[in-house]
């Protein structure tokens, strides 16, 4: 079947009609969305152009930029000094639950003439933080009699964060849990004459870690010496490994 041929009306009429939407679509897919972001660009450019003139510049500071150097130079060749005597002080720390050390204390004493009635681990009291548990209401004495009474049970607290405690609080506070100095205390219960007593003491800082004496209560033995002979001590040492 043949299609009757068009007029020149009608083929110029069908020449725009595709004309005209084959530069609607170019238009409607390229440059309704490059105008877009033209138009967008153009708004960031005048934001930008808007911050930079309102934009306040800070005036140089008085202080001396050298002075200034030299100064953080000079704080920063004292924290490398603290953290160098820092490293060495905890080379000479024993580990925790160092039974090498507990022994080599045991063996100190003995040399030193000294009989040990106890030698364990000293817990410190801990000050608690906790808020008091509320008291039950008050009932009648037949509810008394009944139902027994009920405790609320006290809300969770937060840990404590870790602080130094001050010199008033004595070094076996500033020492034990929860403070940044903790370290494992011992307790040691010694028996032996004042020479005794003081050479022991003495040698403790040949020990190959370090053993700080935080407190020491000495008292005499109730059984009096023999004659020509010192009398016998007993001595409660606190020490800190």
């Amino acid at each position: 079947m043949k299609l009757p041929p068009l007029s020149n009306r009608e083929q110029w009429l069908s020449a725009l009609a595709i004309g005209v939407i084959v530069i609607g679509g170019y238009a409607w897919l390229r440059w309704v969305p490059a105008n877009r972001e033209i138009g967008q660009l153009q708004q960031t450019a005048e934001a930008t152009d808007k911050r930079v003139h309102n934009a306040e510049i800070p005036e140089e500071p008085d202080e001396d930029i050298e002075r200034l150097k030299g100064q953080l130079a000079e704080q920063e060749r004292l924290l490398a000094a603290i953290k160098d005597q820092s490293d060495s002080v905890e080379k000479h720390l024993a580990p925790d639950d160092s039974q090498f050390l507990v022994v080599n204390i045991s063996k100190v004493a003995r040399d030193a003439q000294i009989h040990v009635r106890a030698n364990e681990v000293f817990k410190a009291a801990v000050n608690s933080n906790a808020a008091p548990v509320p008291a039950a209401p008050a009932t009648g004495k037949k509810n008394r009699k009944n139902k027994p009474a009920t405790v609320t049970p006290a809300a969770p607290t937060a840990p404590a964060t870790a602080m130094i405690p001050p010199l008033s609080a004595g070094w076996v506070a500033r020492m034990s849990p929860g403070s940044l100095l903790e370290r494992p205390l011992r307790r040691l219960e010694v028996e032996g004459s004042y020479l005794a007593l003081n050479r022991f003491i003495h040698d403790l800082d040949r020990l190959p870690f370090q053993v700080a004496v935080l407190r020491i209560s000495v008292e005499r033995m109730p059984v009096l010496g023999m004659p020509g002979y010192p009398q016998p001590l007993l001595a409660e040492v606190i020490l800190a490994l």
